[in-house]
């Protein structure tokens, strides 16, 4: 398959075999990794995929990265995303037969956690599938389509709803914590976390999850999930606080 894959990787060794099990028939597979302490790097080598180091302090030029990339068709994956045979056979069959002013796709994307799907869960489609010189490739990792072309939904035009899914699997809650310290950054290192921030903050993560995301339709389930992000939360502000109780400049 004429296809290069680029998938942005940290501490994902758990899910890195069955990402690159599925991705067997791509010709290029890029890895993207950002330091990982776990043995992502040496699950990337076993599968000779070529691995690029980033510094996640540091702006990533992922335009050079990707117009580097072998073939004209890409499709870019986070560290936990898995691809289904049947998705798969889709975007060979999108490469061989490519439709006409179509050069850009979105996918749907199920949530998995815990091994089990989150049903209450509804994403937007992700775009994930594109032709170099069809789009704008920004700083952030994301892409837009160029000029007169739009993005194609790959289930706009087809029967079965969600026919083709990427798999977003989420059973790590140490890495969450880390992605959401980073995330959060700049924002911490000018605005001091207070105690009640310590409760009223997982709380608040708990009642999103269960009561504006409808966790609650999935029963024990959806508590447990809603509980873990509350937990998720919970750790993360206690980290924080404990930083600025010490003095330290919030740094990951």
């Amino acid at each position: 398959m004429n296809l290069s894959v680029l998938i942005k990787t940290y501490n994902c060794e758990k899910y890195l075999f069955e990402i690159l099990e599925a991705l067997a028939e791509a010709d290029e597979i890029v890895i993207l990794d950002f330091h990982s302490t776990d043995e992502t790097v040496a699950v990337a080598k076993e599968y000779k995929t070529k691995v690029i180091f980033s510094d996640k302090n540091e702006k990533t030029d992922f335009k050079e990265i990707i117009e580097n990339l072998k073939n004209d068709w890409v499709l870019i994956l986070e560290e936990n995303e898995i691809v289904p045979k049947k998705l798969l056979d889709k975007i060979n069959q999108l490469i061989a037969n490519p439709p006409k002013n179509k050069n850009i796709f979105s996918f749907p994307r199920k949530y998995f956690y815990l091994n089990k799907e989150i049903k209450f869960l509804k994403e937007k489609n992700q775009i994930r599938l594109f032709r170099k010189n069809f789009c704008v490739i920004k700083e952030n990792f994301s892409i837009s389509p160029n000029g007169k072309y739009k993005i194609q939904k790959v289930n706009e035009n087809f029967k079965k709803k969600n026919e083709y899914i990427l798999k977003f699997i989420d059973n790590n809650i140490s890495l969450n914590i880390e992605n959401m310290l980073e995330k959060n950054k700049a924002v911490l290192k000018t605005t001091p976390i207070k105690s009640p921030s310590v409760i009223a903050k997982p709380l608040i993560s708990f009642l999103y999850w269960y009561i504006l995301k409808r966790g609650f339709l999935e029963g024990e389930f959806g508590y447990l999930f809603s509980k873990m992000k509350f937990i998720e939360e919970f750790i993360l502000q206690i980290m924080i606080l404990e930083k600025n109780f010490k003095g330290e400049k919030y740094d990951i």
